[in-house]
């Protein structure tokens, strides 16, 4: 029987990773592109605690999405793994991924933050199945092609319930590949409300500590800092408790200080990180989406909605600058 094809477009440190483990029981391609010549002669180098180092060459390292679907046209890609940043506000997704996807046969799997980020992919591609999947991982790519990770990390492996693709068959071979390849991952029926959870730190603590240039530490120890975190996460409960769930929200509210408190000391969020790089920060898919399906709920966010709009003009500057250096 041969190996799953798999291709993975975003191959920084998450696409770098999940690409190492999943090779070792498939056949990857990878989308590479600041990295490409590197990749391409080298492979990808990894320091990692807990998969140790070794170097990792993809089946095929490419420069572009058609390019990998013209490498056999006879045979489609089992898997498309999307590990790239969510900014749908600068492109879709489903554009980028559609030369290599064949109708009912290519599974989408989407390892990205934030919340909505399947709904372009059910949208264009309505025929495949989708797996959408929640990362805890601490890694990042420090020069082109080496990849450090710290820790540990898991994946929670989802069905997004929009979606009117079965996908059961699909997940339950990719949660083996990657379970193949020591990844820790466990499956879910409801991908969302893992998705509502990670946001409630992630659309708080972020932006505090992108615009104010704290790291989480420095966050917990100011009072208006805090206090603002705790009103945007107070704000994001609500917001998907609005969707049926049901949030304890002082209970969510300890829990989320607390595990920063003991296990994310001095961290910089990636949202700060790319604010600091002048690069675009994941703000829709962060607080534009949870904003929005609470304004559909008729719900009051204020400090959401502030703090959404105060990150929107901030990532409409860095695009502007960066047009303006063209």
């Amino acid at each position: 029987m041969s190996q799953p094809r798999i291709l993975t477009v975003g191959s920084g440190a998450i696409g770098g990773i999940y690409s190492w483990r999943l090779s070792k029981s498939s056949q990857v391609t990878n989308v590479c592109r600041s990295n490409y010549a590197i990749v391409n002669e080298n492979g990808f180098s990894f320091d990692s605690k807990k998969f140790g180092q070794d170097v990792f060459k993809p089946h095929n390292v490419v420069r572009t999405v058609s390019e990998a679907a013209d490498l056999d046209k006879d045979t489609p890609f089992d898997y498309i793994l999307v590990t790239m940043k969510a900014l749908p506000e600068i492109y879709n997704v489903a554009d980028i991924i559609a030369p290599a996807v064949t109708p009912g046969k290519t599974t989408i799997v989407l390892i990205q933050n934030g919340l909505g980020v399947e709904e372009p992919i059910v949208a264009n591609f309505p025929e495949n199945p989708i797996i959408s999947i929640v990362a805890y991982i601490g890694t990042s790519q420090v020069s082109p092609g080496h990849i450090s990770m710290v820790g540990n990390e898991s994946l929670v492996v989802g069905t997004y319930l929009r979606s009117k693709v079965d996908n059961t068959e699909q997940k339950k071979l990719f949660l083996d590949l990657l379970q193949k390849g020591g990844v820790d991952a466990v499956d879910v029926d409801d991908v969302e409300r893992v998705r509502w959870q990670k946001l409630f730190w992630n659309a708080s603590f972020s932006p505090v500590c992108a615009m104010t240039g704290m790291n989480t530490s420095e966050v917990l120890n100011n009072k208006e800092a805090l206090a603002s975190v705790r009103n945007v996460m107070k704000d994001v409960i609500m917001s998907a408790n609005a969707m049926g769930y049901e949030f304890d929200v002082e209970e969510q509210m300890h829990t989320m200080v607390d595990r920063t408190e003991k296990t994310a000391k001095d961290y910089k969020p990636s949202m700060q990180l790319d604010f600091e790089r002048k690069q675009p920060m994941e703000v829709e898919v962060i607080l534009g989406t949870p904003l929005r399906e609470a304004k559909a709920k008729g719900l009051a966010v204020p400090y959401l909605e502030v703090m959404h709009d105060i990150c929107s003009a901030a990532n409409a500057k860095t695009l502007l600058d960066k047009k303006s250096q063209l």
